[in-house]
């Protein structure tokens, strides 16, 4: 359960130092909540089966002018009998939704179209449910890592890094066959986009004090409706899934999704240049509101992950994103060259 026994509140500034305004924090405190309790599971400081444990969203003060001004905020999780454990996160966690404020601003004058703002994170005292956040609210009922154990060196010892590899993240194995069959779905569906649920194992190495996931298959999604810049799930594509894996009876369960972004048909529509393609920022690691909507939905946990296919007109590419101290990002990964055998 989380609790907030403090209020925050955002304080924007226009360039000239003017203050537009204050605006009650209406963020989504869940996926700091989730890489938090995550992150202390892989150091074993947390139990894997932890389910519904306590923790708070507290203020850090200030060092130079204190109370109630904020240079960040900490979840902090209690520990039955033993000293509670925490993560501090810096108040650029606010900056989506300052940048949200700033265009309501905009709209009552407050601020100027385009005009560069700054803002200031205030806290008051105040044990209240927190403002609901704009959009979908998603309830957590997982119950805990179902994890298996295994040997993480095993793994490594056949596979191969792909992007850039960061010790925050929770290291994930795809399968080579996997990226295969998203390559070859991606190239049936040219130019519209297609997608698929991935499945796969959480591991836990106890002598390494490490988790981390296996993607062992992709599962293609039915019943979607795709175009050439959107991909729809249906009651019906969740309904298919979920038959499918209790078919194959392998003790998988759900890791996130797959989807292609046909880039080579984003360009063409603009006309744009074979030069200004091949160095377009769509062409990698691009992960649009919609797809992180479909993930915050979706696979809400610390260690979903999101795999994009980049089609482009030279070749295609895969991208991986994850939830990375509470804000989803490009993050690097592993294929493994055959698949696991319980290793």
């Amino acid at each position: 359960m989380l609790t907030f026994p403090y209020r925050f509140a955002l304080t924007l500034f226009a360039e000239d130092g003017t203050n537009a305004g204050t605006a009650l924090a209406q963020c989504d405190w869940e996926p700091v909540h989730e890489w938090t309790r995550l992150n202390f599971q892989r150091t074993g400081e947390l139990a894997p089966e932890l389910e519904d444990e306590s923790a708070s969203i507290l203020p850090i003060w200030e060092t130079k002018y204190g109370e109630p001004y904020c240079r960040g905020f900490r979840v902090e999780i209690a520990r039955p009998g033993r000293e509670p454990v925490g993560w501090d996160f810096p108040n650029t966690y606010f900056k989506e939704f300052a940048g949200t404020v700033a265009s309501v601003f905009v709209e009552q004058k407050k601020l100027r179209e385009g005009e560069v703002f700054t803002y200031i994170v205030v806290a008051h005292p105040g044990a209240t449910e927190p403002p609901a956040a704009a959009g979908l609210r998603v309830t957590n009922a997982s119950p805990g890592l179902p994890m298996q154990e295994g040997s993480i060196e095993t793994f490594l010892a056949r596979a191969r890094p792909e992007g850039v590899i960061d010790a925050d993240d929770l290291p994930v194995f795809v399968s080579a066959q996997v990226l295969e069959q998203a390559a070859a779905q991606t190239r049936a569906h040219k130019g519209t986009e297609t997608g698929s649920i991935l499945i796969g194992k959480l591991w836990r190495d106890l002598s390494a004090a490490e988790i981390f996931i296996e993607v062992t298959a992709q599962i293609p999604a039915e019943h979607t409706s795709g175009s050439n810049v959107k991909l729809t799930f249906t009651p019906e594509t969740w309904t298919a899934v979920d038959a499918a894996l209790r078919l194959r009876r392998r003790g998988e369960v759900y890791l996130g999704y797959f989807h292609s972004h046909p880039v080579f048909e984003w360009c063409r529509s603009k006309a744009c240049t074979p030069e200004a393609q091949r160095k377009c920022s769509l062409a990698r690691d691009f992960f649009s509101a919609d797809d992180k909507a479909v993930m915050r939905a979706a696979f809400p946990r610390a260690y979903s992950i999101a795999m994009v296919a980049n089609d482009t007109a030279f070749d295609l590419s895969f991208s991986m994103f994850g939830n990375r101290r509470g804000i989803t990002q490009p993050r690097g990964f592993y294929i493994l060259e055959d698949s696991s055998h319980g290793a």
